[in-house]
């Protein structure tokens, strides 16, 4: 009931100052000003009080959870934050942890409302990156009758993976498709074809930048690919009218690098966080006009901390002992591209809030 009269506090606040905005007349600005001025002082309160209600009182969060712009890590005393809620301009809402059970009963929802009842098809298209989130993606995932395409995987394999269950009615893909060429554009025409959707994923994740930093020396050639991201901009757009399309924004990476397998031996070749960065921004400039294609970056933070992480963890361990820490899938950080499980199973949780709760009972 409190948490009831809460929201409803916020939003009659924010119906109010509308109201008043729209009555508006040039002779009372002055009252308007005030009444606008006491209008948000009480929906901050409003939002303050709600922040202190405890974990499982809080609303489930819903809507575009993987734009930082609309949601992001609510923050600590101490500069950390708490990995379980997010903050909004509504304030704060908890995020759900997603099981086995919920992810499969969430999967089984999707595809009773579809009007067409075959395998929900999930495609994560891009280079290892990518693939790290399939993989995590799969955990949730329970194997009751899997088949693999390759089986067994190679331990080296730079190549497509794919993953069916009859029972769950569920098909998951990883492309390998390191670089944006046209073969990764016509296939998302492929299924923007508003034609033919019986082969139309239900979502598409994708991302391809790392090998471009690494094969990019010139303006010249990092022209072409911004050319090929307008190309394949308006094609996306297409496809987000019949699926869900998710642009991973690049994760920061880890500032040690020396002797380690990935970029080359000269300075130009070595993939930093400052490039990706500027990939990033360039990228959300020329999909800013889609926002149907969503740019995953609300869980950067996590990454960030992982970063972080590994530098201190790096001070205490110093020399070869880092490559002996008997627990590599929460302290990977021999591996400065690819970041940990401990931050990516939290970016799983963050995308499968997304994409499930508004799909599930919050309360399961």
């Amino acid at each position: 009931m409190e948490l009831h009269r809460l929201v409803l506090l916020v939003g009659n606040a924010v119906c109010w100052l509308l109201v008043l905005s729209a009555s508006a007349r040039p002779n009372n600005e002055r009252q308007l000003k005030t009444g606008g001025h006491q209008l948000e002082q009480t929906r901050e309160m409003a939002i303050v009080k709600l922040a202190r209600l405890s974990h499982n009182e809080l609303p489930v969060c819903k809507g575009n959870l993987l734009d930082q712009r609309e949601y992001h890590y609510e923050g600590e005393e101490l500069g950390s934050f708490d990995s379980s809620r997010l903050m909004s301009k509504n304030g704060p809402c908890r995020l759900s942890k997603y099981t086995v059970e919920r992810a499969v009963t969430c999967f089984d929802t999707i595809r009773e409302n579809r009007p067409k009842k075959q395998l929900l098809h999930l495609v994560f298209i891009g280079d290892s990156r990518i693939r790290q989130q399939f993989f995590n993606f799969l955990r949730l995932i329970p194997d009751h009758d899997r088949k693999w395409q390759p089986s067994p995987i190679p331990p080296i394999y730079h190549g497509d993976i794919e993953v069916t269950s009859d029972i769950l009615s569920l098909k998951l893909s990883f492309q390998w498709r390191p670089l944006l060429d046209d073969t990764v554009i016509e296939s998302i025409r492929h299924w923007s074809s508003p034609n033919d959707d019986t082969e139309r994923p239900y979502l598409v994740f994708l991302s391809m930048v790392l090998w471009h930093i690494v094969r990019i020396h010139s303006q010249d050639e990092y022209n072409v690919y911004q050319d090929k991201l307008k190309v394949i901009n308006p094609i996306l757009g297409q496809l987000a009218k019949g699926s869900q399309v998710i642009w991973l924004n690049q994760y920061p990476m880890l500032t040690f690098y020396g002797g380690m397998p990935y970029g080359g031996v000269n300075d130009s070749e070595i993939i930093l966080s400052e490039k990706a960065h500027w990939y990033n921004k360039d990228i959300r400039r020329i999909f800013g006009n889609h926002s149907s294609v969503r740019i995953w970056d609300s869980s950067n933070p996590l990454a960030e901390e992982y970063v972080r992480g590994c530098a201190l963890f790096r001070r205490g361990h110093p020399g070869p002992p880092l490559f002996r820490d008997p627990d590599h899938s929460f302290i990977d950080c021999k591996d400065y591209i690819h970041t940990g499980y401990s931050a990516l199973s939290l970016a799983t949780q963050i995308l499968f809030n997304d994409i499930c709760n508004t799909q599930v009972e919050n309360d399961l």
